[in-house]
């Protein structure tokens, strides 16, 4: 079967000691005085090692050069990794602040972007206002060329000036993986589980098996919803293809406005999935869909 296939591939355990990486980067404040749109990127990194004998560095790619914004994870160390993505937003207009509660120099308090809803790209969580009213996102998981980065920063330019082609980026040789639009994480465990599979599964699990974001839907009222899952593991000097690749304005907000979007990567190497459901890790919580992945992952190969 298919979704055999797919354990026997990618859901061996790796004989490795626990190793986790976690890099939180404001990457995009977005200002506007009158109708003039100013982008500035203001950048924080912050890295949290829980030391080990393996190397699991990661690079967290979250490009901008005014109109596109590429997202997408390298491993730039030297062991196997799984990685997921959030994106939180805040966004106020005046003094109205479109999510109560939310205060703009407290990441903390700012919005997942969930999946739950007919758009990707379209959550509609905040309750004084709606974010893609104003902004609109592309999440249509494009692939690339890049420069390698270094292990632990968080690059946050893209090359050149103006709109980037990215068929003209200097890669040295690297190339994210290919293009493969996001797939919601209950669809992909429908498919994963399915004794027989249709033709749509199969399509999904060809993905799943190639590599391919998959978007935690499963339980947005878990602090765990909101996540992105790279569907298999990712291997040394392999970088994903692209979680979010543009984020335009539609229209101009009531009064002078902010827009951030916050990018959070965790990587975890395959004898540490446990992190990713600690309470001292940042207070996030796996949800079940998301346990029923890590499961597909651990479970030995049969035969």
């Amino acid at each position: 079967m298919h979704h055999d296939a797919y354990r026997n591939k990618y859901a061996r355990k790796v004989n490795l000691k626990p190793l986790v990486l976690s890099i939180m980067a404001i990457v995009v404040l977005i200002a506007t005085v009158g109708v003039a749109l100013a982008w500035t990127d203001m950048t924080q990194a912050k890295t949290n090692k829980f030391h080990g004998s393996v190397d699991a560095d990661v690079t967290l790619h979250d490009e901008f050069d005014g109109v596109d914004k590429d997202v997408f994870v390298e491993n730039s160390g030297t062991a196997t990794i799984f990685v997921r993505v959030r994106l939180d937003e805040y966004a106020q207009s005046g003094d109205l602040i479109f999510a109560s509660g939310a205060k703009v120099k407290d990441k903390t308090t700012w919005t997942p972007h969930t999946y739950d809803g007919v758009s990707i790209t379209d959550c509609g969580n905040a309750d004084n206002g709606k974010f893609h009213e104003y902004y609109r996102w592309t999440m249509n998981g494009g692939e690339r060329d890049y420069t390698p980065g270094t292990p632990g920063m968080v690059y946050t330019v893209l090359s050149g000036s103006g709109k980037v082609d990215r068929t003209d980026l200097t890669g040295e040789g690297h190339h994210t993986a290919a293009a493969s639009a996001p797939v919601k994480l209950s669809e992909a465990i429908a498919a994963l589980n399915a004794v027989e599979p249709d033709a749509a599964q199969q399509g999904i699990i060809t993905a799943v098996n190639a590599g391919v974001w998959l978007l935690d839907d499963t339980d947005t009222a878990e602090n765990g919803g909101g996540w992105a899952y790279w569907s298999k593991p990712l291997l040394p000097e392999t970088a994903t293809n692209l979680l979010l690749t543009k984020v335009e304005l539609l229209q101009d907000f009531p009064d002078d406005w902010i827009y951030r979007i916050d990018v959070k990567l965790q990587a975890v190497t395959a004898n540490d999935f446990a992190k990713w459901n600690a309470g001292d890790w940042f207070g996030y919580r796996t949800t079940a869909g998301a346990e029923s992945l890590i499961h597909l992952w651990q479970t030995p190969a049969a035969g």
